[in-house]
């Protein structure tokens, strides 16, 4: 007798277990030692398993990443809700994204630590990276529009990205233990941006120029 069909809903309930358990086994275990055996054994599975729901690892990590974009896109999205005022909305976008390396430490690896084999072969993780980093770059060009800050808008979002995800790198691997704490950091880092790119910083330093 053959295998039964697996229902579409049986195929998702599947793939969203492994997914959630594969995203923990490759921050311990890194992608080279990830073995689709190993998740097999977490998930109480014959070694065969995940093989009729995956081709193989490399389809597993494109899609374990692009979760973990799915993930932090949604929470930097549920903590700006109710914020209407563009500098608290740059302010909430810091806290946001330190906070989800700090909750979310495993997806936050995943994203950002882990390297993908092939980046083009799946292209829904690049997709899904843009959907999050659209987040921050429309809070920081909102804020721009609105006068507020002033500068190139994605010049601004990249700064700004650096200063957030440097703190929240420095934090998760206890490296701020030189009288700084991430707290402070975070404050101080998001404090400096919007003083260096107020408006009436631009206009000192254009007339500086002239």
């Amino acid at each position: 007798m053959g295998r039964p069909v697996l229902t579409d809903a049986q195929v998702e309930d599947f793939r969203g277990r492994a997914c959630d358990v594969a995203m923990r086994l490759f921050v311990s275990a890194g992608y080279e030692g990830f073995t689709l055996r190993a998740l097999a054994g977490e998930l109480g599975c014959s070694h065969a398993t995940p093989y009729r729901y995956f081709e193989g690892k490399p389809e597993l990590f494109a899609l374990v990443r692009a979760e973990g974009f799915r993930r932090f896109e949604a929470f930097l999205r549920g903590r700006l809700a109710g914020a209407s005022d563009p500098l608290a909305r740059v302010r909430r976008l810091a806290r946001a994204y330190f906070d989800f390396s700090v909750e979310h430490a495993a997806e936050f690896t995943v994203i950002f630590e882990i390297g993908q084999p092939d980046p083009h072969e799946y292209p829904f993780v690049g997709e899904a990276g843009h959907a999050a980093w659209s987040v921050l770059f429309d809070v920081v060009r909102a804020a721009v529009a609105a006068g507020a800050l002033a500068g190139d808008p994605n010049e601004l979002a990249h700064t700004m990205w650096a200063g957030i995800h440097g703190v929240a790198t420095l934090h998760l691997a206890r490296k701020l233990a030189m009288g700084r704490d991430a707290e402070a950091m975070l404050e101080s880092m998001t404090d400096a941006l919007i003083r260096a790119h107020t408006p009436e910083r631009a206009k000192r330093k254009r007339a500086k120029r002239t």
